[in-house]
Formats: C-alpha cells, structure tokens, sequence
C-alpha cells in the first residue's frame, strides 16, 4: 500500500497520534525544563490543553470508524433475533442524530471562537474547529453503519415473507 493511500485509510489514527505524541513531548519537556531548569516552557500547557483536546475529538473518531466504543451488547443480544437489526438500526439513527448536534454546534463554538490564545497566539478557531470536523467524520462512518444494518434489515424482511 502506497504512502499516499495509507495516509487517507489511517488520517484519524495518523493525525491523532501525532497530537499525542506532541502532547507528551511537551508536557515531558516542560517538566524537565521546570525541575532541572526551575524554568518552564511558557507555551507547553496551553499546547497540552488544546492538542488533549485534539486527541479526544479524533479518538471518538477512530473508535467510531473501528466499532470500538463502549455499548450494552449483552441487552441486545438477548432480544429475539428479528428485533436486534431494529434495535442497531434505531442506535444509528440516534447516533446520527448526536453527530448532527456535535456538528451544529461545534460550528457554533468555531465559529464565536475568535479570540487569539495567551501563549500560543493563534486563533481559537483553529483549535475548535476539531469539534465539527469530528463530528462530520463520525456521521460518515455512522452513515456507514447504517446502511450496512439498513441492509440487515432488509435482507432479513425478504427472507421472512
């Protein structure tokens, strides 16, 4: 697989390793820099703060795009086999509807964020616009989910009648 193809499949992962990976060095070094220096790095816990922020946001997408966020399985599991595709159906609906609201509203928040940060001197903007921007990755896999339960569904209705 070509770079340019595993950087697309794997964007989420990459992108938010990478704030992670940032996140410690900084936070590392700035304690490094405080007990041996007893100097701190000015801008190392803003830069934690907001890459932490970066972290969560594209983390909620990676365990979207993976199925890997923590549900009540077992509940539907013991319903009866025609009702559990409903059942995963009407949680993607729901799901849908909390990425619209994260979208709606992480747009509002980007949007009024125009202030420019203490240390960093950057606009705020940039550090929230992660908000609607997972918000959309995470509809597109949860349309993904969807469509492949809307199918289940389907296929299962055919069979029976």
């Amino acid at each position: 697989m070509n770079i340019a193809r595993f950087s697309v499949k794997y964007f989420e992962e990459i992108l938010s390793g990478i704030f992670m990976v940032l996140m410690f060095l900084t936070t590392f070094g700035n304690v490094v820099a405080r007990y041996l220096f007893n100097n701190s790095i000015q801008w190392a816990e803003e830069f934690s703060r907001y890459a932490f922020i970066w972290v969560v946001f594209l983390g909620a997408v990676v365990c979207t795009k993976h199925k890997r966020h923590i549900g009540i399985d077992s509940v539907v599991k013991s319903l009866p086999s025609y009702v559990q595709p409903w059942v995963n159906l009407a949680a993607d609906l729901l799901t849908l509807a909390l990425m619209v609201i994260i979208i709606w509203y992480g747009w509002i928040l980007t949007r009024s964020a125009t202030q420019i940060t203490a240390t960093l001197q950057i606009p705020q903007y940039i550090i929230y616009i992660v908000v609607p921007s997972s918000g959309v990755l995470g509809a597109l896999y949860g349309l993904g989910d969807f469509r492949r339960h809307l199918r289940e569904v389907l296929t299962r209705r055919q069979v029976s009648c």
